[in-house]
């Protein structure tokens, strides 16, 4: 059975920033989906940062972390920012077990990510 993913797409404080609202579940039942929303943006190289709200993501997996490991791969190899911000305390928990925040930027709110740009 599939979880549920919603993803919302909004532009960020400038044209060079978009801001991607996860809320639900992400697993490998719904990371195709996400990745086929998403794979416009990747490519576009007048997006220079990727802001990834996890305030409404209830669950991540090893799938959904290592898809956020590729984001940042495939955005930095071209100088391009994966920021991710407001992560719930249970999908906090597994992106700083596995160091993430150490290679990603990591903001507590979408507001304090937003002014650091």
């Amino acid at each position: 059975m599939a979880s549920e993913l919603s993803v919302t797409i909004s532009d960020g404080p400038n044209a060079a920033s978009k801001v991607v609202a996860l809320a639900g579940e992400m697993d490998e039942s719904n990371i195709e989906s996400v990745r086929s929303q998403l794979v416009s943006f990747l490519n576009d190289m007048s997006i220079t940062h990727l802001i990834f709200d996890l305030g409404q993501l209830e669950f991540i997996n090893s799938k959904g972390i290592g898809y956020l490991v590729s984001v940042h791969t495939h955005l930095s190899k071209d100088k391009r920012v994966l920021i991710l911000t407001a992560a719930q305390e249970a999908v906090m928990d597994v992106i700083s077990l596995v160091g993430l925040t150490t290679i990603i930027k990591y903001f507590n709110t979408l507001d304090e990510a937003l002014q650091n740009l």
